[in-house]
């Protein structure tokens, strides 16, 4: 895996392919990439599989591109390629595997499937960390000389966008995956960015991939990673440089780079550039081929006009938890709504006592400071499901990430 400092001198080079589908686009792009450190060498291919559904959703990595990386990759000499994820907390990982066309394809070359979680994972120290001094890496990430990151393009409530780097978090060790959604800063430290944003970006100091491919034959927009809409945006590129990876995979998704927190934190610290002209994509007509994917959604009013929200000084990842939350649990809110038949939030910085009813639900950290009384939701951002919990004192029947 690669660290910042040898992440400085890789090659700029990105190169993409588009409308032949996952396989063709994904060996496409691949194969144009100079191969030749691979020969015997053993192979980590971390796909992005964190739920139980069938391919196509836009939710987990097309099992056509992981089979395009194998095939390719055993071409150019690659030996003992293996397939490894932590899944979200509730989800067996070779079910996972089984639904999502994974399996299939590792019996098909031969590939080991490994469940990250099965062994204990390797406390790893952070030097100069922003919110992180250390970090549970599941261990086997470390046994490969090759580590390749095949993540699915998709719109993130939280980060704005989850591609290559993003992807490394499901290298993570069962709950230290929920540990980053609930950190905060220390009292000597101020960052305009998420603890979110600043704990991806220390991770990537420790941990990143060797190649980056991304799969952008079907993505996901709005409420990704999970609750939002399908997009068949048919490309796929390839680089050994992981800000370059997501630059551009940014730039394939009608997203500007500069706004995607862990991005500019990691290009900072890695001294790169996060202009896409500053690399060298192939073909360089590359962003005629992008597709505009859709932000989250901003106004909950017309969709839940039975949902009362206050919402000052709040980020989007607090405001796309609660769109997420009411899409998929609101139907159990019923006896928790206040007098006047409305279940209230407060989200934001701006929030005051004097803004809400008694009863409201404030979620986020922004928030903590109001009525000790009031039920309250930690993390920055916090997850749907802790929500969910808070306001029943119950477990939904499925975690979230």
């Amino acid at each position: 895996m690669y660290y910042f400092s040898s992440v400085k001198q890789l090659s700029k080079k990105v190169s993409l392919a588009f409308k032949e589908g996952a396989f063709k686009n994904t060996e496409a792009a691949l194969s144009s990439l100079d191969l030749e450190s691979i020969q015997n060498k053993s192979v980590l291919i971390k796909p992005n599989i964190g739920r139980c559904v069938k391919s196509g959703t836009g939710i987990n990595t097309s099992p056509e591109a992981v089979a395009a990386v194998i095939e390719t990759l055993l071409k150019a000499g690659a030996c003992n390629i293996a397939i490894g994820e932590s899944p979200i907390l509730g989800v067996n990982i070779m079910e996972a595997f089984k639904k999502s066309g994974i399996t299939d394809v590792a019996e098909k070359y031969g590939c080991r499937l490994i469940d990250f979680d099965s062994e204990k994972p390797v406390d790893t120290a952070i030097k100069n960390g922003r919110i992180l001094k250390s970090t549970k890496i599941c261990a086997p990430v470390f046994r490969y000389d090759i580590l390749v990151s095949v993540a699915v393009s998709k719109i993130h409530m939280h980060t704005g966008v989850t591609l290559g780097i993003k992807n490394m978090k499901g290298c993570l060790y069962k709950r230290e995956k929920v540990r980053y959604h609930q950190l905060e800063y220390e009292e000597n430290k101020s960052y305009k960015e998420k603890t979110l944003d600043s704990a991806i970006s220390d991770l990537a100091s420790v941990l990143l991939p060797d190649i980056t491919v991304i799969d952008g034959f079907i993505g996901m927009e709005g409420l990704g990673p999970s609750g939002g809409e399908a997009v068949k945006s048919n490309f796929a590129l390839a680089s050994f440089n992981p800000i370059a990876a997501d630059i551009i995979g940014c730039v394939m998704m009608g997203q500007n780079p500069q706004d995607i927190p862990h991005l500019r934190i990691i290009a900072e610290k890695m001294k790169q550039s996060l202009n896409p002209d500053d690399y060298e994509v192939s073909p360089s007509d590359y962003q005629l081929h992008s597709t505009q994917y859709k932000k989250p959604p901003s106004d909950i009013s017309i969709e839940h006009p039975d949902v009362v929200l206050c919402d000052k000084e709040s980020c989007s990842a607090c405001l796309s938890t609660v769109m997420l939350f009411l899409k998929r649990f609101k139907t159990d809110m019923s006896q928790y709504l206040l007098d006047d038949d409305k279940l209230h939030l407060a989200i934001g910085k701006g929030v005051t006592e004097k803004d809400i009813k008694t009863g409201t639900v404030l979620i986020g950290n922004c928030a903590k400071n109001l009525n000790p009384d009031y039920k309250f939701v930690p993390g920055c951002p916090p997850v749907p499901t802790r929500i969910y919990k808070t306001i029943t004192g119950m477990e939904p029947e499925k975690n979230e990430p």
